[in-house]
């Protein structure tokens, strides 16, 4: 989630439209939430301000504009009508990921991420883990997953139920296709799943694991969908080895 003050940006508007996309056209029943949300920092990065993009939901580019407050709660009241139940831990704004508490994190979120039928949006500061353990330590530790993380989370994951997890890229436009195929690799290697997908837009990506097949087909065929219908110049489909 990076951090509450960010809340809105125009990631959230990608993100939240391409949740409400899946939502709405049936490929899971339930939603479940888990933010990673990180502490309040002092750093240079912006908060840019969303823009509507032909394809994308201009009510939903209205609801962020309306909302107010800074607060992850209006996310329920905006994907709860699309889903059978909306599910995460509370309080939403006061559950923080910190490295040192890493374990007590994700055992308050077990039971959760078990959710039958369901898209379950994991949303790390960065993504998946990158570099050498100093390299981590450098940029921070809690912007991050950790393969054996998603190592976890994909051996609990139901086989009706679908991971989808934030993945932030590097500035340099012209390596974001590699990039994002290089953490498909990452992604299959550590969740032991051969079916994981990605869709890209500028330089963000999603991450989709699976372990049905036929979910992963109904998930490649609604994402191709969307990235048809998507006025965003730069964007792109990715698939794992054979798919």
């Amino acid at each position: 989630m990076v951090q509450l003050k960010y809340f809105g940006d125009s990631r959230d508007y990608f993100k939240y439209d391409l949740i409400t996309h899946l939502l709405k056209n049936r490929v899971a029943s339930n939603y479940v939430f888990v933010p990673m949300l990180t502490n309040h920092r002092v750093d240079a990065e912006g908060n840019k301000t969303p823009k509507y993009i032909d394809g994308k939901s201009r009510e939903l580019l209205s609801f962020i504009e309306g909302c107010g407050t800074k607060s992850l709660e209006h996310w329920e009241a905006w994907l709860k009508p699309h889903v059978g139940s909306y599910v995460t831990v509370r309080p939403v704004n006061g559950v923080f990921f910190e490295d040192g508490a890493r374990n007590k994190y994700w055992e308050s979120f077990d039971a959760v991420i078990r959710t039958k039928n369901a898209l379950i949006f994991v949303d790390p500061d960065t993504g998946l883990e990158t570099g050498t353990p100093s390299y981590l330590r450098k940029r921070g530790r809690e912007k991050y997953i950790l393969n054996e993380e998603v190592a976890k989370l994909s051996q609990s994951l139901d086989s009706s139920s679908m991971l989808m997890i934030y993945q932030h890229l590097p500035n340099n436009k012209h390596i974001h296709k590699e990039s994002v195929s290089k953490k498909i690799k990452q992604a299959v290697e550590a969740s032991g799943c051969s079916s994981v997908l990605a869709y890209r837009e500028d330089d963000l990506a999603f991450l989709f694991i699976a372990k049905s097949e036929a979910l992963f087909s109904e998930l490649r065929n609604q994402l191709e969908s969307y990235h048809v219908n998507s006025g965003h110049v730069y964007k792109s489909m990715h698939y794992s080895p054979g798919k």
